[in-house]
């Protein structure tokens, strides 16, 4: 199976998915009308992957960050094109419905751009284009064939996922790799990834009528970078459309991210006023999520109790302290009012290390604050059913 994978087509990836975020005209993108009324009688979307079937999805996302150049107040703008070819098919069947569901990565391709130029172009699938053996192509090139297993409940839940580690070896293997191309592999080649493709956690619990709406809280990856997130969606269901040739259920959804409180300090022990010096191996992150936008539709086959696809942009701003990594001392008041030194690896930043109250010893830290935008869109598809042999 061997799929083009160009600028051309992305840029043409990124306006389709663009105008499905926003709500572009009807009738410019030549798209099915909306029929149904509320009135209708409550309709139940279960997610069932049928045995006897060979599912081909094609994953495509387009990731665009914006960083401020070093020194300057200049912005640099990097591009990230990832697909993916997934194949799915049933292995075993229980009696009381729950499955094993096999998952094989068929093809693997990568875009990378920096402002007006392209870095690097990779595809699998393609046996003529000449690339240079770098370490992030090697890193690519380990994903094609990748099989997961994925153990379903009868309601289509993951309770396990197998071979885990081979991914995870092929996700470190192939040489080190860094900056955006990095973060976007680590968001794309994960098993959270694939096992929200997998378990389709859009669809509503109850039957549902046009116009109702429901609301899922998961973690979800923010951007290129990876991090997890809490966040919550909003689901409507719109009405019926027609979508790759069979009639679908529309669900229109927005989301938003929520970041997690930072961990709270370990408790101290009661009369313990002068505890030992403690060494913190870690530079504080201090990330800050300053903005984040998530909107998408999914359409829902219930010939193929599947959602046959599923588009979505998002949009984050973040915030975070950077600079060297070194060791200082710091004075620390505790309630008892007795003195600690704790000696904390911190990075080479503006303010004192966070949540440390007190003066510190030595030179103050140097501040330096990154804003980094980043827009993604992501496009998962069905763009093939197989009739397996028996």
């Amino acid at each position: 199976m061997s799929l083009t994978f160009n600028s051309i087509k992305y840029a043409v990836l990124a306006l389709a998915l663009a105008c499905a975020g926003v709500g572009c005209n009807r009738s410019s993108r030549h798209e099915a009308p909306i029929t149904g009324k509320s009135s209708d009688p409550a309709v139940t979307m279960t997610a069932r992957w049928q045995e006897g079937k060979r599912y081909i999805f094609r994953v495509e996302s387009v990731n665009s960050t914006q960083v401020p150049r070093k020194n300057t107040t200049q912005l640099i703008q990097t591009e990230t094109s990832v697909g993916q070819d997934l194949a799915f098919s049933v292995t075993n069947v229980a009696t009381n419905g729950s499955r094993v569901l096999q998952m094989e990565i068929l093809a693997v391709q990568m875009e990378t751009g920096r402002d007006d130029s392209i870095t690097m172009s990779y595809d699998s699938g393609n046996q003529v284009m000449q690339v240079e053996d770098t370490p992030l192509v090697q890193r690519l090139r380990r994903f094609v064939g990748l099989k997961l297993l994925f153990r379903l409940s009868p309601d289509n839940k993951v309770t396990r996922i197998d071979n885990v580690r081979d991914l995870n070896d092929r996700q470190s293997g192939g040489g080190n790799i860094r900056g955006v191309a990095a973060s976007v592999i680590g968001r794309c080649f994960n098993q959270q990834f694939y096992r929200e493709v997998v378990e389709m956690g859009m669809l509503p619990k109850t039957p549902v009528k046009i116009g109702d709406t429901w609301t899922v809280e998961r973690p979800a990856n923010a951007g290129p970078s990876g991090s997890p997130f809490p966040s919550t969606f909003t689901y409507k269901f719109v009405g019926w459309q027609q979508r790759m040739g069979t009639n679908c259920a529309r669900l229109d959804f927005t989301g938003e991210f929520k970041p997690a409180a930072p961990p709270s300090p370990p408790p101290q022990k009661p009369g313990d006023t002068n505890p030992p010096p403690a060494r913190v191996v870690k530079a504080p992150s201090n990330k800050s999520l300053e903005d984040s936008e998530i909107t998408g539709r999914s359409w829902y086959s219930p010939e193929h109790t599947l959602a046959i696809e599923t588009v979505y942009q998002q949009s984050i701003t973040a915030k975070s302290t950077v600079g060297r990594v070194r060791s200082t001392t710091v004075s620390k008041v505790t309630e008892t009012n007795a003195t600690d030194r704790v000696e904390m690896e911190i990075a080479d930043a503006s303010t004192p290390p966070p949540n440390v109250p007190g003066p510190a010893s030595g030179p103050q830290p140097v501040a330096s604050t990154v804003t980094t935008t980043t827009h993604q869109s992501t496009s998962i598809k069905l763009i093939e059913v197989e009739l397996l042999q028996p």
